[in-house]
């Protein structure tokens, strides 16, 4: 059994190569497996190792049939080979310039059997029989391009060695017997993958691809192929795709199912299908009016009317009796019927055809032909004129040059003599005359074929060519004032300009922002407001704290006096500003006073801006929004006037159209629609929408007689006009600011000492903040009083003492902190500590209205930290 196997595996038809290569060797001692030494060298005596041995080593290899019990006898069944000798007791071959005297190949045409057994022994030249070691294996060897390595350690030598099986071109599989060769032929169109399968080119089919692939489409019963996108019909078929018969020969009017048919169409018979069944209604050969009766196939009878015979009812009996001719043509009889003599500008039997005057193409240089009744009309470029678009037309009639000396007209044109300073064909183009003429940073303004240089600080010259210093250079434009700083100069603007120069048009003074009389000046890009003795603040709007930075002395609640170099005394009075910047300040018995209140306020110390909204005066749902002894109604959508008092006409842009009537709603308008006309605007006969049927972002839909809106969230109303929920509920609005709802959304007008988009922050001035906790104490000695330090202490000084004395009088107990506008605040309670002290405190700025008031003070500023 065994040897039948092996006959077969041999002759199977099969190509590949088993290989073994050598990777290294070492016999350190350089012996021999039956224990004596190579070359027959001597041991020496006392550790019994070769003296001076060298081995001549060389390798043989014996394959043959799996074993499962190892028996190095028997023949080499799959073959044997030897390799030279190739170094002696120890070597490395793995870098060897000549890999072919490390390997061993043996060739083998039959199926590989996979599992083989090798027998490995190193020998010993020049005697064969001399045998250094011996290694076996017995396994798997699967064809594979990498290798696989293996190690043998005997007792006399240690060797590593390499082996694969390779199957040789065209042949795969484990066996190597698969056998796949790319052709392209009559017995197959195809390649061959990794695994040997054959893969077919494209347009083949089939197990050996030789069955080509017809095109798509192609019937598959009546056509067939022998190269790939061929479709060839079969005997009585036709057509790209064999799908159409061929009927019989010499058939007229039939199809085909099968071929060689020839079905008649309708009105159609006869074997050919070539008899016309209904002669009356294919042909129409009856003329004039005359009744036609069909009588058998090619075959018919005309009855004709008064007047008319023949067998077409062709011959007319006094034909023009009818009047066939028409557009003014005249008639006259003939013995076939009648004939028509057209008019100019008409053409055929009865003068029905107008004559194409365009057709000639009369309009010269590019003119549009428009056919007219015996005529034409032609619509000439703007440069010609005439019937035909042959004239010249003069361009310079129109005044087409802008900036020019003269117009000059050409033939098919005209040319403009343009100015100084203007370029392009109608002299519309301005000249830009500043390239590259302003140095040194200088700005470069265009005239009219002119330019002029605004110089940068330092420079001066037509074209800023000249280096000057300071303001000597009279750097500021338009009558500013310059003025020199530590980083240049600055230029004080007059009314109506602005800029580093004062170069721009652009006024930061109109209306004037300073206040108490300070006159204004316009900066870069800003104002500054040049204040009085007395004032202080961006806009002059505080009254300046002398009694910081020069001693002051409390006359009474009115009047505090100040050190002066203007006046003989050396003394100056001043107002203590207890009424606070809206009133005046009148001193009154006892040390009492008054506060005169300027239009618009109230209260003690005419801190209470009257609410002039208070009457509720604006209509139609307006918004009060309260200013200074004023106020303003903002109005809702739909009405106008200073109460809103007055529903605006929204039919006064005349909205309806085709005569539609129009009635005023509020916010809104309605088209009564006539003649078939509707939708919002009597626009269509056919729909009731269009885009701008429904407002804010509704769609609209078509109802028949009416229409419909569906709105997005947050409107209502016939047409979304109407905003649903207020913006404003909840009131968003603090600190008494009235909320104004716009659109979706709102808007907060705040009162006077609050901002932001809610009315929450407070607004941010210089911080002399630290200056407005100065009160003043009533009391015989004229006490000032002053708070410090971080414990909220009061302190007493007396003025005009060696050294001033200092006790507390009064503290500040913090409850809790808030979170403020560029700063954290406090809030706290002021306790008295002192029984003499009265309850009746003047504090400027922030007033106390007794011992026991909240307080609210900074304790930092954004930045850096102040003060409590």
């Amino acid at each position: 059994f065994f040897s039948a196997v092996l006959n077969h595996l041999i002759w199977s038809e099969a190509s590949g190569q088993f290989e073994l290569e050598i990777n290294f060797m070492q016999n350190i001692n350089g012996e021999l497996q039956n224990g004596n030494c190579c070359e027959g060298s001597s041991r020496n005596h006392q550790d019994r190792k070769c003296v001076r041995a060298q081995c001549d080593t060389f390798f043989k290899v014996c394959l043959k049939e799996y074993q499962s019990r190892v028996s190095p006898g028997g023949p080499c069944s799959f073959g044997a080979a030897f390799t030279p000798v190739i170094g002696g007791n120890t070597f490395n071959l793995r870098a060897s310039p000549h890999p072919e005297r490390r390997r061993i190949v043996l060739p083998f045409s039959f199926a590989w059997p996979v599992s083989v057994f090798l027998h490995f022994p190193v020998l010993f030249a020049p005697d064969p029989g001399d045998t250094i070691e011996k290694a076996v294996y017995s396994g798997m060897i699967n064809p594979s391009q990498q290798w696989q390595t293996l190690r043998h350690n005997g007792a006399v030598a240690h060797f590593e060695y390499q082996i694969r099986v390779t199957c040789d071109e065209y042949y795969f599989g484990f066996g190597c017997n698969k056998f796949c060769r790319p052709r392209d032929d009559f017995f197959g169109h195809y390649t061959c993958d990794l695994n040997g399968n054959k893969t077919c080119l494209e347009g083949w089919m089939g197990g050996d691809c030789n069955k080509a692939i017809c095109r798509q489409g192609c019937s598959p019963e009546h056509g067939s192929c022998k190269y790939p996108g061929e479709c060839r019909c079969q005997y009585g078929w036709k057509g790209q795709y064999c799908d159409k018969c061929t009927p019989h020969p010499g058939c007229v009017h039939g199809t085909c199912v099968e071929p060689w048919q020839c079905r008649c169409e309708t009105n159609w018979g006869g074997q050919l299908c070539d008899k016309d069944l209904n002669y009356c209604g294919t042909r129409l050969p009856c003329l004039n009016g005359g009744t036609c009766s069909n009588t058998g196939p090619d075959k018919y009878q005309c009855t004709c009317p008064d007047g008319y015979s023949g067998k077409n009812c062709e011959i007319a009996e006094h034909a023009c009796i009818s009047d066939p001719c028409y557009n003014r043509g005249s008639c006259s009889e003939t013995p076939m019927g009648f004939k028509c003599l057209c008019v100019s500008g008409w053409a055929g039997p009865t003068c029905t055809i107008d004559i194409d005057e365009c057709e000639a193409d009369p309009c010269a240089h590019g003119g549009t032909c428009q056919d007219m009744v015996d005529g034409f009309k032609c619509i000439c470029p703007q440069q010609w004129t005439g019937k035909t678009c042959q004239l010249d037309a003069n361009e310079c009639e129109g005044k087409p040059c802008a900036n020019a000396n003269a117009c000059h007209n050409l033939i098919g044109g005209y040319y403009c003599d343009c100015m100084p300073g203007w370029a392009g064909q109608d002299c519309d183009l301005h000249i830009d005359d500043c390239h590259g003429q302003c140095q040194n940073g200088g700005t470069c303004k265009d005239l009219v074929n002119s330019y002029r240089c605004a110089c940068a600080p330092g420079f001066v010259g037509q074209h800023c060519e000249r280096a000057v210093s300071g303001c000597a250079s009279k750097p500021c434009l338009n009558g500013g004032q310059c003025q020199e700083t530590l980083t240049g100069v600055q230029c004080l603007c007059p009314a109506g300009f602005s800029g580093n120069l004062c170069q721009l048009d652009i006024d930061y003074c109109q209306p004037n922002p300073c206040g108490n009389g300070a006159p204004c000046f316009n900066l870069a890009a800003d104002y500054f407001c040049r204040c009085p003795e007395d004032y202080e603040g961006k806009n002059c709007s505080h009254l300046k704290d002398h009694c910081q930075t020069t001693p002051c002395q409390v006359i009474d609640s009115c009047t505090v006096t100040v050190a002066s170099n203007t006046t003989p005394e050396g003394i100056r009075f001043i107002f203590s500003n207890v009424c606070g910047p809206h009133g005046k300040c009148k001193s009154q018995a006892d040390g009492k006073f008054t506060c005169d209140c300027s239009e618009g306020f109230t209260g003690a110390y005419c801190h209470e801006n009257i609410n002039d909204c208070a009457s509720d005066p604006c209509k139609s749902g307006g918004t009060c929004i309260d200013g200074v002894n004023e106020y303003q109604c903002i109005c809702r959508e739909g009405w106008e006037g200073v109460l809103c008092e007055i529903n605006i006409d929204d039919c006064a842009v005349k909205p309806c159209q085709n005569r539609g009537t129009c009635q005023d709603l509020v916010n809104d308008f309605y088209c009564e629609c006539k003649n078939g006309w509707k939708g919002k605007t009597c626009h269509s006969r056919d729909s009731q929408c269009d885009e701008a049927t429904c407002n804010n972002g509704g769609t609209c839909y078509d109802e028949g007689d009416t229409f419909k809106c569906m709105c997005a969230p947050g409107w209502e109303g016939s047409t979304c006009n109407i905003a649903r929920n207020s913006s404003c509920s909840p009131p968003p609005c603090e600190n008494g600011g009235t909320c104004v709802v716009s659109g979706d959304s709102f808007t907060c007008v705040c009162k006077e000492g609050w901002e932001g988009s809610t009315c929450s922050q407070k607004p941010w001035s210089d911080p002399t903040w630290r200056t407005a906790y100065s009160v003043g104490h009533r009391t015989s000695g004229r006490i000032y009083l002053a708070l410090e330090g971080v414990q909220g202490r009061f302190t007493r000084m007396i003025p005009g003492a060696a050294e001033a004395g200092s006790i507390q009088i009064f503290k500040i107990e913090v409850e809790r902190d808030l979170s403020g506008y560029r700063g954290t605040w406090r809030q706290g309670r002021v306790i008295g500590v002192e029984a003499q002290i009265s309850h009746d405190l003047i504090e400027r700025r922030n007033r106390l209205e007794g011992l026991n008031d909240l307080l609210l003070f900074l304790c930092s500023v954004a930045g850096r930290e102040g003060k409590e």
